[in-house]
């Protein structure tokens, strides 16, 4: 029995893990921006602002303050995120704490310690062998098949596959190696604003497959949504926007 039972065990425990990756799988960028105040700019050139919550495929902006009608949040789904162009976070006031450690982080990204460095290099390697990690799994899950009675199980196969593909899935696996080169470097970005190519230059602090994170970029044109802003902001722009045209530094 027990040579049904320890597999079986082993399988529930990766899909166990497996759903939770799943259900925690968040772009890269976006995490940057989580549970912090953001303004959302949309295809139609509305504005939106509040708290952003990311979720795997939706957001949600809490208003920091309830609407007279009662509202008090908004939710953007698959489609709606797809219209996005920009989500910003303005930088803090100077002379603020918040400044200090705002400039400080700044000063990591383009400058990172040996361990990010590591820390980096690791996860890129992880990326690299992620198609070889696959098919071990697979290799892993058709032994068990094999040689224990978990092979009388007719969609077992199957249901290894699909737990395999989803625990690798879960892994951020873009890798760019102009834009890994550029990271931490000014960089000048492209992007189509109605008829007008226009570009912004800032700090390229990460990018994924969907998104890349700028920090300390001018915006153009200017923010206007009738409260007073800063002249510079932490902006993450879609990539089907928007790309990397220069770098500067």
């Amino acid at each position: 029995m027990l040579d049904f039972w320890i597999p079986m065990f082993l399988v529930f425990v990766t899909a166990t893990v497996a759903a939770i990756a799943a259900r925690r799988k968040r772009d890269r960028c976006l995490k940057f921006l989580n549970l912090e105040q953001v303004m959302i700019l949309l295809n139609s050139n509305k504005w939106l602002w509040g708290r952003l919550a990311v979720y795997p495929r939706t957001m949600e902006l809490a208003y920091e303050k309830t609407e007279p009608d009662g509202k008090a949040s908004y939710v953007l789904y698959q489609s709606e995120i797809d219209e996005i162009k920009k989500i910003i976070q303005p930088t803090p006031d100077e002379g603020t704490p918040e400044y200090t450690v705002w400039k400080k982080e700044l000063e990591r990204i383009a400058d990172p310690s040996l361990a990010r460095r590591s820390k980096r290099y690791l996860w890129n390697a992880f990326n690299t062998l992620r198609d070889a990690i696959s098919q071990a799994l697979s290799l892993l899950m058709g032994t068990l098949k094999s040689k224990t009675a978990m092979g009388k199980i007719a969609s077992a196969d199957k249901h290894a596959g699909e737990i395999g593909n989803t625990l690798i899935s879960s892994v951020p696996n873009a890798y760019e190696p102009v834009l890994e080169k550029y990271l931490g470097k000014t960089v000048v970005v492209e992007m189509l604003e109605g008829n007008e190519v226009l570009e912004f230059s800032g700090l390229l602090q990460e990018y994924s497959g969907a998104y890349l994170l700028l920090r300390n970029v001018a915006l153009k044109p200017e923010v206007n949504i009738g409260r007073p802003l800063p002249g510079r902001f932490d902006v993450v722009f879609p990539r089907r926007r928007a790309l990397v045209r220069h770098c500067t530094g």
